[in-house]
């Protein structure tokens, strides 16, 4: 996560807390709701496209990550939910169902027009993949961040 961004949402929380005698604010972790993977497609030199419908969960959304592996269980259910490829999007004020075009290529190539975020990630034909949305969490006892993941989305098989 940058830490700079960490930053900026730690002081703007803590200042809006102190600042205006804020006390009802919660110490339960927002549960996220996780994207839901409509379509792969390979476009070839191992570059793909993939549409996803998410609803992005108000002030704390950060974007997509995405986890490749050998089984539907694997890929819904990675042994470190920190590692995957991310897609961090600008934060979104409008709380409404949206629909994402990623592109995944391991090239540092710029957008394709249309595209809402490229992942740099090599995908391998036969595996399956899926995601989850990241969500900053802030601790207030310390002033650090980190993501917090929602559960997995559905899985699908790369072409």
């Amino acid at each position: 996560m940058n830490p700079i961004h960490s930053l900026f949402v730690s002081f703007f929380f803590l200042t809006f807390v102190w600042f205006w005698n804020c006390t009802n604010y919660s110490t339960t972790t927002s549960v996220q709701a996780p994207p839901t993977l409509v379509s792969i497609t390979n476009n070839g030199n191992s570059n793909f496209t993939i549409k996803v419908r998410a609803q992005n969960p108000e002030f704390i959304f950060q974007g997509y990550r995405l986890y490749q592996a050998a089984t539907e269980s694997l890929a819904q259910n990675p042994t470190d939910t920190n590692i995957g490829a991310d897609c961090l999007l600008a934060q979104a004020a409008v709380v409404q169902p949206v629909e994402y075009t990623f592109e995944v290529d391991p090239s540092s190539n710029p957008n394709t027009a249309g595209v809402s975020c490229r992942i740099f990630a090599t995908l391998t034909p036969g595996s399956y993949i899926s995601m989850r949305t990241l969500g900053i969490a802030v601790n207030l006892a310390n002033s650090t961040s980190s993501y917090r993941v929602s559960l997995p989305s559905n899985a699908l098989i790369v072409p």
